[in-house]
């Protein structure tokens, strides 16, 4: 099926009604027209409300197979630091997955922290890695240069999650392999706040995470990569130019519009 995975962080933007879905699309119909270009996604909407297991059903159901999801774990896990019921929060969110798991659509999980979350508290992620069965993929993004050490390497490689290769101002991991995927993100900063075009020029940071892939990462059959609308102003066009400098056959923007089973638009 191919070593890369590439998609966009989320689907549900309005700002993509016109240049990617069709004027008029209702929101219901986003996610099934996103899948007919891409094979996975990055939810995003995970991180703020965790989705119940009657959603994520729906999602398994409206989506082609193989495609992959990729679900953030929510805040009230990562970024609250004294939530009381956040054990609960995540057993509760792992559950609801089930609908994804049995159709083999679950790429994996990502733990999203702050740049504030330093390495001084690594026990907490400790703990978090602990707390996320085995049988969950599972990919950590950290965003201070404090955790670049020896100890949080072999902290992530005890667990098998990997470190996400993060392209954000002001940021940057190394390229450990630290499990048996890579996982990278195009994030980008929050100067943009229209998302209906490309709007920068990213191919110098694409082709750098080319020369990872080919070089750190050459051994990782999978690889998930996801397009946030900031990094160049609309996550589909970064995609696109994504798999055009991994050589990668180009995604079909066009088919979001189409009806399914349309070949073109006239």
């Amino acid at each position: 099926m191919g070593r890369y995975w590439l998609g966009c962080s989320g689907w549900a933007y309005d700002d993509w009604v016109g240049p990617f879905y069709p004027p008029g699309t209702p929101p219901g119909e986003f996610l099934s027209r996103y899948a007919r270009v891409f094979r996975a996604v990055e939810v995003d909407s995970s991180f703020y409300r965790a989705p119940s297991a009657g959603l994520v059903r729906r999602w398994a159901e409206t989506t082609p197979s193989p495609f992959r999801f990729t679900l953030k774990v929510p805040r009230e896990v990562t970024h609250v630091p004294e939530a009381g019921d956040r054990d609960a929060v995540l057993r509760r969110f792992l559950e609801n997955l089930a609908p994804l798991r049995g159709a083999g659509k679950l790429g994996g999980l990502l733990l999203q922290f702050p740049a504030s979350f330093r390495v001084a508290r690594q026990e907490r992620l400790r703990e978090l890695l602990e707390a996320v069965p085995r049988e969950f993929p599972l990919a950590v993004e950290l965003r201070h240069d404090s955790w670049w050490t020896g100890e949080t390497r072999t902290l992530l490689e005890a667990r098998g999650a990997v470190l996400v290769w993060s392209v954000v101002p002001g940021v940057r991991p190394p390229p450990w392999v630290t499990g048996e995927f890579l996982y990278a993100r195009f994030v980008g900063d929050r100067a943009l706040d229209r998302f209906d075009r490309v709007q920068r020029d990213g191919r110098s940071d694409l082709e750098a995470m080319r020369r990872l892939f080919d070089a750190e990462g050459r051994a990782a059959t999978t690889v998930f990569a996801f397009s946030n609308n900031h990094f160049m102003g609309f996550g589909p066009g970064t995609t696109a130019a994504l798999a055009a400098v991994l050589e990668e056959p180009a995604p079909d923007l066009g088919a979001a519009a189409r009806v399914a089973g349309q070949r073109r638009l006239d």
